[in-house]
């Protein structure tokens, strides 16, 4: 026995009822297709059998007498949720490196696992083949490989054949079903298709909103009674032939269609709540929201500090997220960075310059810029950068981490046995927070270079060339008089703030659950818009607490 559930209840986040008393078992070797009609609640049946926290989170109340797993669960979501940030042999080595035990990855592993589900072995090594290039049936046997490479041998497949040809889901059908058998692993796919089910599973679970409970379908229902006997012992076969498959389809198919009429959403029939409740319901869940969004990134820090070191005792996983984080937080917004920052600092001068020492009484240049010194570059680095790295760096990261959400590949992860927290929030967090703080340099550099250049293009009259321009604009940051000292350490300190809670927000924002692309974008303008907030709002109080004491 692999699964077992005995006495499960499950009531929707409104409290009306899902599921009541629900038995059921899976075995090795077995494969059950999950049916019912659209809104009967199959992936949150799934999602309680694996992942009652998430369920928990969604307001949903999971209760059973018993729910056991004796085998590592893997997920294979619609169209795979292949991590695209890695190739092939990528996906599969990450889930052979998080086995438990883990295996040990060689070309001829990686060939085997591919040779497995009918893909090429030269993808596993050579020149990488991405993701992003297979097909729907490529990428659902990627998916499959991956999963079982990892050691799971409770596979939930949901809806494994949409886009799918006939053929190709009558191809898709006969090898994963006879990798399932010869793995002794077990399969709960849920699924439309009733062809595909019909050549994929051994028994057939309906979920009745009606009756609020799984109902097992009978798959020779179209099976004259003489033949059942050989018809029984076909079904038990890695391939079964085309003529009983139909016939297994016509029959669920028949049964499916006779209790979906049946079905009169009983949901309608609680009793609406007042007026007051759901104003009350609304402010609630406003109020809560409001608090997620503003103080959400807070939680990331220690859970990152959490997970440090389990994160740096696999350096291959490691890298493998850094990597592409640093190519979007740092690499990618540099040469932005330097030209902005180059033409504020230029601006800038110009514009102090002028409102200066242009007035009835013109002060000799020399003394215009000694009492500007650096003061402008350390006023306004740490919060423009902030907001700048907000709205580019960060906001790229939250962007990728909202789509693994999205695409399900965070739900993939963690079936692989993968601690997102460990594998994910770590290095994105690490690698935004040492990217800010090296992008505020850059930007402070470029504040200084953009006035060098100034005053060398347009104040002829100040002698000492390049040299003493540079030292003249430097001055209160590389070594400040002791009045101005305070506002130096202001700003490392401001900058260091910067650093730890934008990367928060961002893996926070990110890193929630997406059901559309909409709640992506929605998830990049709070992003933006709360880091901008609390820059404005930390700028302006240090301020108050340095002048207070005056």
């Amino acid at each position: 026995m692999l699964l077992e559930a005995r006495g499960l209840d499950i009531d929707r986040p409104d409290g009306a009822p899902l599921l009541r008393n629900v038995e059921l078992e899976l075995r090795e070797g077995e494969i059950v297709a999950l049916l019912g009609g659209s809104g009967a609640g199959k992936s949150t049946l799934v999602s309680a059998l694996h992942d009652r926290a998430a369920l928990d989170a969604a307001g949903f109340s999971v209760r059973a007498q018993l729910l056991e797993r004796h085998a590592g669960v893997g997920i294979v979501p619609q169209r795979g949720a292949l991590f695209d940030h890695l190739d092939v042999a990528g996906n599969l080595a990450l889930a052979m490196r998080n086995a438990d035990p883990p295996r040990e990855i060689t070309a001829g592993a990686l060939q085997d696992s591919l040779a497995s589900v009918d893909l090429p072995k030269d993808w596993a090594g050579g020149e990488a083949r991405e993701v992003g290039r297979l097909s729907g049936g490529e990428a659902q046997r990627l998916a499959v490989a991956r999963t079982l490479a990892g050691g799971r041998r409770i596979l939930f497949l949901d809806e494994p054949s949409v886009g799918l040809d006939p053929l190709r889901v009558e191809m898709l059908a006969d090898l994963l079903r006879a990798e399932i058998l010869e793995r002794k692993a077990a399969a709960l796919v849920i699924t439309h298709e009733l062809e595909f089910a019909a050549g994929f599973a051994d028994r057939f679970w309906f979920m009745d909103r009606v009756e609020q409970r799984i109902v097992e379908l009978d798959p020779l229902a179209e099976v004259a009674f003489g033949e059942r006997p050989s018809a029984r012992k076909q079904l038990s076969e890695a391939k079964r032939p085309r003529a009983l498959r139909r016939q297994v389809a016509a029959g669920i198919g028949d049964q499916m269609i006779a209790r979906l009429a049946e079905d009169q959403d009983p949901q309608g029939s609680l009793a609406p709540r007042g007026v007051l409740a759901r104003l009350a319901a609304r402010a609630g869940g406003a109020a809560k929201r409001v608090g997620a969004t503003a103080f959400g990134g807070l939680e990331i820090g220690p859970r990152v500090a959490a997970n440090a070191v389990r994160a740096l005792l696999r350096p291959r996983d490691f890298i493998e997220v850094m990597i592409p984080v640093l190519k979007q937080a740092l690499w990618r917004p540099a040469a932005f960075f330097s030209i902005v920052s180059l033409l504020i600092g230029f601006t800038l001068l110009y514009i102090l310059h002028r409102s200066i020492g242009g007035g009835e009484l013109p002060i000799r240049p020399e003394r215009v810029f000694s009492l500007i010194g650096s003061m402008h570059v350390i006023a306004l680095a740490p919060p423009l950068s902030g907001i700048l790295f907000a709205a580019t760096s960060a906001n790229a990261v939250v962007a990728w981490l909202g789509g693994m959400s999205l695409t399900r590949q965070t739900t993939a992860l963690e079936a692989l046995g993968i601690s997102k927290a460990r594998y994910l929030w770590v290095p994105a967090w690490l690698g935004l927070a040492g990217s800010y703080l090296v992008m505020a340099a850059l930007f402070t550099l470029g504040m200084v270079v953009g006035g060098v250049m100034y005053l060398e293009l347009r104040v002829p009259e100040l002698d000492g060339g390049w040299t003493f321009a540079w030292e003249l604009l430097t001055a209160d940051i590389v070594d400040p008089p002791p009045e101005r000292a305070v506002f130096r350490l202001r700003a490392l300190g401001l900058c260091c703030v910067y650093a730890l809670g934008i990367a928060g927000d961002a893996i926070a924002k990110g890193s929630l659950e997406k059901r559309s692309a909409e709640d992506v974008t929605v998830a990049m303008v709070r992003s933006v818009m709360v880091a901008t907030l609390w820059i404005v709002a930390l700028e302006l109080g240090s301020l108050v607490l340095i002048y207070a004491g005056d």
